[in-house]
């Protein structure tokens, strides 16, 4: 039924995308859950945490960050020309589980050595020196969905008792984007990064759940959709996933 569906979805988008590249370069965001457009970047940071978890995660569960990469993309030639990747130490759940080691590839041994999430932030913030990112070249955080900025960094921040980087407070949501640009915000299959990679005549390298991995496949889908004509301009943002969460929490 699963693979059915998939074939599907991936049918229908390969009909669509024919034509509708000649038709118009991006689909008409819902105001109310877009932030403004940006301007012109000349850089894309894109970012995957990977966190502890367990199997069955228990309420209020806190994923502390334990690798933290990222890739940088020139938004001008497409091209990846840096890497940055580090693992994290994590504060609380300092043994992994069985299930987060699996997952993830991440073992005890790798997160005992690592630094912690602090120490690791203001070497990121180096890297971003080093490229002059945020002076002399403007950036933005790219990411898949809303997850990585809106839920794990102000928890781990929090957890740290560090503030919030101000440039994370907005980023491209690479998946929003693709949902909507290829009409697939229809669909009601979940997504995967194999997906949409697959929908987009790719496929992932790599190990899946691997932060730097994962990160390197979403870089790959951000410069395709660019390429197909798509403007990638900062559409989330922590205020709007804050509101979404009060919702949720109110519903409980």
């Amino acid at each position: 039924m699963v693979f059915d569906i998939c074939r599907g979805v991936k049918e229908v988008l390969m009909r669509r995308l024919k034509n509708y590249y000649k038709k118009q370069k991006n689909v008409k965001p819902e105001k109310k859950n877009e932030c403004s457009t940006s301007p012109r970047q000349d850089y894309f940071v894109v970012i995957d945490f990977e966190g502890t978890c367990e199997e069955e995660n228990t309420a209020g569960y806190i994923h502390e960050i334990i690798e933290f990469p990222a890739i940088l993309v020139n938004a001008r030639t497409l091209e990846l020309e840096d890497e940055f990747h580090r693992y994290c130490r994590p504060l609380e759940k300092i043994m992994l589980s069985k299930f987060c080691q699996n997952l993830t590839g991440i073992t005890q041994e790798t997160v005992n050595d690592a630094k912690p999430f602090s120490d690791v932030l203001t070497e990121f913030n180096a890297w971003l020196e080093k490229h002059h990112l945020g002076t002399e070249n403007m950036f933005v955080i790219a990411t898949d969905g809303p997850w990585d900025m809106g839920k794990f960094l102000p928890a781990q921040c929090t957890l740290s008792g560090i503030p919030v980087p101000g440039y994370a407070s907005r980023w491209v949501n690479v998946r929003k984007h693709y949902r909507r640009y290829y009409r697939a915000e229809e669909f009601q299959t979940p997504l995967t990064l194999e997906l949409i990679l697959e929908n987009l005549g790719m496929s992932f390298e790599g190990r899946p759940h691997s932060g730097i991995d994962d990160a390197r496949n979403i870089a790959k889908i951000l410069v395709k959709m660019v390429r197909d004509g798509l403007d990638p301009n900062v559409n989330d943002d922590i205020a709007y996933q804050r509101r979404i969460a009060e919702q949720r929490n109110a519903k409980k």
